[in-house]
């Protein structure tokens, strides 16, 4: 979405301005009056706070130092009422006593001084988007509450664990199989089965589900009284968050009369080819109607796709086939090398999936790749099934962007306090994540350490300025106190417990301790530092050595290098400083390109 549509969101929000300062206050409203719907102006916190209960706002600006009620009292006092608003903190870099309380109080914006009228304006559009987005999102949670429910009430559906026990089963079940729901639940799916004649059909079942998760056939079954029902069954799994299988769901459809018909015709079971046809035509409607579904050939030629799918990315289905879906995937090279591989292999892959829509837009799919074999066994095209995923993984990188906005705010107040720029701790963000990924992180890890990096240095607010802006070499006694800034920044930090912070608390920590344990506080040794924290540990080294301070000049890079090489499996992990020594050109080019 473009900067104008999005600030053209702002025309439908109910805005509270709270700020003491007069000339601001005047100065700012004049321009937030241009852009909302409504505007509530309040001198204080008091004043905001009966403007709130009376008036509702979506979104509350608030100062922080004020008279009469402070901006973090305010928000206190809103969050006891709604503890869903939306509330941004306007505070100075001198404010970071209370950028701690706001922390505790679980306050997600902020918006440092003197205010950049555009940074505001894209961060109320921002929490607008946002908001309408979880609106979006609620709306359809409800809505697959709905589907579920209807499920419920048409179908036969049992839900069975991993281990293969019963640990849901609806009414319709309970009604066909003539057993309660309390004589159902903790039974193995198996239970009630009929043996008689199915053998293979139950070690296909075991097979199946093992290998791929999913088994679809028709299988006899016995009532609480002993007679035979039988029932088409689709049992499909169902992944968590890392893929792996969490449960499988079943549903039936109770086929008994059918069977009874051509048990008495003597075609056990075997339906004549219009019938055949007939049920072929339901499915495919069925999942016509319910699922995004596309079929390539081999080289990825779209060969059909349904309506569904073709939404999705603003698409008719005749404007997609017979063009490469590869066109329209962001990595398509990975996608042939990882995905048709496991394809291959064992017949299906899940993964999330980047794609370009109409429009140039991106969606993010999470895709069920199947492989569809001809009469010799070899994969004659591929069927994905997938679900639109954007606005979820918009809603996480948004939380995610917050809490980065948040760390890269107290980085810069410490780096402004002890004299140094801000430069500093991008360049080690950016540095540490390049290293991250290249000793084989993950790209999610590797990222958590470039938004946990800033604050390495946050326990250096309690240092006393004398100390801290000392242009000499440290006395001993100063340099005992200098290194009480690993622990107070892990007192600080630790008592949130959001994964983020989590682990800066364990950067600001870790990072003076050395490989050989002669570090601080703890002297830890070897791999029992945390690899976030080693890593931080030796880009800080090099980006404080390559940098003025107010106590050294820069030093030249051969000595830097020098000084690294020799202080490997001494102050640095080995295989770090290895790792660094190969990738030096791209980590010098992003520290020349940061240079402050």
């Amino acid at each position: 979405m473009s900067k104008i549509n999005k600030l053209n969101q702002l025309s439908a929000i109910r805005l509270l301005y709270v700020e003491d300062d007069t000339e601001t206050r005047e100065e700012l409203q004049s321009i937030l009056e241009l852009y909302v719907s409504e505007l509530y102006v309040a001198k204080n916190g008091r004043e905001g706070l009966e403007y709130y209960k009376k008036y509702l706002p979506d979104i509350v600006v608030t100062d922080i130092q004020m008279p009469e009620m402070n901006g973090l009292s305010l928000a206190a006092d809103i969050k006891s009422l709604n503890p869903e608003q939306q509330i941004v903190i306007l505070s100075a870099y001198n404010d970071v006593e209370y950028l701690f309380r706001a922390l505790e109080l679980e306050l997600q914006h902020y918006i440092t001084k003197p205010i950049s009228v555009e940074r505001l304006l894209n961060k109320l559009a921002e929490i607008t988007e946002h908001m309408t987005l979880a609106r979006d999102a609620e709306k359809s949670r409800k809505l697959l509450e709905q589907y579920k429910m209807l499920v419920d009430e048409k179908a036969i559906v049992a839900k069975i664990d991993r281990n293969g026990i019963l640990v849901y089963v609806n009414q319709h079940f309970c009604e066909l199989s003539g057993y309660t729901e309390a004589e159902l639940l903790g039974q193995h799916y198996l239970f009630s089965f009929d043996a008689s004649g199915q053998e293979d059909i139950f070690a296909d079942l075991k097979q199946a589900l093992a290998d791929k998760g999913k088994w679809q056939g028709i299988l006899k079954k016995r009532t609480k009284s002993g007679a035979i029902y039988v029932v088409d069954v689709s049992v499909v799994s169902v992944f968590n968050a890392l893929g792996q299988i969490e449960e499988f769901v079943a549903l039936m459809v109770d086929m008994t009369e059918i069977y009874e018909k051509f048990e008495r015709l003597s075609l056990n079971l075997k339906q004549d080819l219009n019938e055949q046809k007939h049920y072929l035509h339901e499915y495919e409607r069925a999942m016509e109607l319910g699922t995004s579904l596309c079929v390539i050939d081999t080289d990825g030629k779209i060969v059909s796709a349904n309506n569904n799918f073709s939404a999705t990315l603003n698409y008719t289905p005749e404007e997609l086939i017979g063009h490469s879906l590869y066109d329209l995937m962001q990595d398509a090279t990975e996608f042939k090398r990882r995905v048709l591989t496991k394809v291959e292999q064992q017949g299906f892959s899940s993964r999330v999936i980047k794609m370009a829509s109409k429009g140039g837009f991106e969606r993010t799919l999470s895709t069920v790749i199947v492989g569809i074999h001809n009469q010799d066994g070899h994969i004659d095209s591929l069927m994905s099934l997938s679900q639109d995923i954007s606005d979820a993984i918009k809603l996480n990188e948004d939380i995610i962007e917050n809490q980065k906005d948040l760390i890269y705010v107290l980085g810069e107040v410490v780096e402004n306090r002890s004299y140094e720029t801000g430069t500093h701790i991008k360049r080690v963000a950016l540095i540490s994540e390049l290293l991250a990924r290249k000793y084989g992180l993950s790209d999610e890890y590797a990222n958590m350490i470039k938004i946990a990096s800033p604050l390495h240095d946050i326990g250096k607010i309690g240092i006393p300025d004398n100390i801290l802006h000392k242009a000499g070499k440290l006395s001993e006694s100063e340099y005992t106190i200098m290194r009480k800034h690993a622990d107070l920044g892990y007192q600080l930090l630790n008592k949130l417990d959001k994964p983020l912070i989590k682990m800066a608390a364990t950067i600001a920590h870790e990072h003076h301790e050395y490989y050989n344990g002669a570090g601080y506080p703890a002297g830890l040794t070897g791999e029992h530092i945390a690899i976030e924290a080693r890593i931080v540990s030796l880009v800080d080294v090099f980006d404080a050595l390559s940098t003025r301070r107010i106590y050294k000049e820069p030093w030249p890079d051969a000595e830097i290098i020098e000084y690294l090489n020799k202080n490997k499996a001494i102050q640095f992990d080995p295989e770090l400083v290895d790792l660094f020594m190969d990738n030096i050109d791209e980590i010098l080019s992003i520290r020349n390109g940061l240079t402050a």
